[in-house]
């Protein structure tokens, strides 16, 4: 009897219990901030209550995405503009009032019109969109960005305008004019020009490289790692630290989703031998690979 007693109380105090820990670091996902005409902000974590705007139905689509549809009974002919703020750790999917679509991603905003009244269809940006331009030859669609403005018609294109970076813009599908001033310069697809010491360099690129993230991944061929962590860390919403600061020109080629843990991202960084990573809260360590 006395034996049994023990195996029993042995057992007992094996037994655990799993406790779930949120990660501190985790991948993005659909977020961002609606600010109205009238200064009001509405979260799009979720989905949302219908609202109306002057001119227009906003709207939620069965994709969970926010939808500008214009109503007839318009009572001035002044633009009225909302926006859409995306935090670092976010991305969102807006369809404006003509049906261009556009894909927000981490650390975003866009400025834009409910309706397009005028003759022309223009919006502001910072940080990375990638639209999907609905047809219009009388109506020219405009992206403001702080160097140039892109005039198109009707096409899908990627820009890039993010703080410390050269301004890009990837032509994917039509055709696309950027002007600076009195600089014009047109695009075909598969071109890309990067606005660099206020002079345009064109070149050829295979635009997959650069639209990845609208499909959910992360693509670098030969990228510096200092840019591929500045990517990672809009999306992953952390901050780096390197301890070696040799290690942010050694170039890397990696893919991955962008749902992969941070933990994954990691261990596929660190494959190449040359680097070691690691967490301390939301920082990222980063160090050349000891010998």
């Amino acid at each position: 009897p006395l034996c049994i007693g023990i195996l029993l109380f042995t057992r007992e105090r094996e037994k655990t219990t799993t406790v779930y820990v949120e990660p501190i670091v985790k991948p993005g996902g659909k977020l961002a901030v609606l600010t109205l005409s009238t200064g009001k902000q509405v979260e799009l974590s979720e989905r949302v209550a219908s609202m109306n705007e002057q001119g227009a139905k906003i709207s939620n689509s069965t994709n969970n995405e926010l939808v500008y549809k214009p109503v007839e009974d318009v009572t001035s002919t002044e633009d009225v503009y909302n926006t859409i703020t995306v935090p670092r750790g976010g991305e969102y999917k807006l369809v404006l009032a003509d049906g261009t679509t556009v894909w927000l991603n981490s650390d975003s905003y866009i400025r834009f019109p409910v309706t397009f009244s005028g003759d022309k269809r223009q919006v502001e940006l910072r940080g990375e969109a990638y639209f999907e331009v609905a047809k219009n030859m009388e109506k020219p669609f405009i992206v403001r960005i702080n160097d140039y403005d892109i005039c198109v018609t009707g096409t899908q294109f990627n820009v890039r305008d993010y703080s410390n970076e050269s301004v890009v813009t990837t032509l994917v599908e039509g055709s696309i004019q950027l002007e600076r001033g009195k600089q014009i310069q047109k695009l075909v697809p598969g071109q890309q020009a990067l606005l660099v010491n206020g002079r345009w360099i064109i070149k050829e690129v295979d635009v997959t490289d650069f639209i990845g993230w609208r499909e959910g991944a992360f693509n670098f061929k030969e990228v510096c790692l200092e840019n591929i962590i500045n990517e990672l860390a809009r999306w992953y919403d952390f901050d780096v630290y390197y301890q070696n600061a040799e290690v942010k020109n050694y170039h890397f080629t990696a893919w991955f989703r962008r749902n992969a843990s941070i933990e994954e991202v990691i261990e596929v960084l660190e494959k190449t031998k040359k680097i070691q990573m690691r967490l301390d809260g939301k920082i990222l360590i980063v160090q050349k690979k000891s010998i």
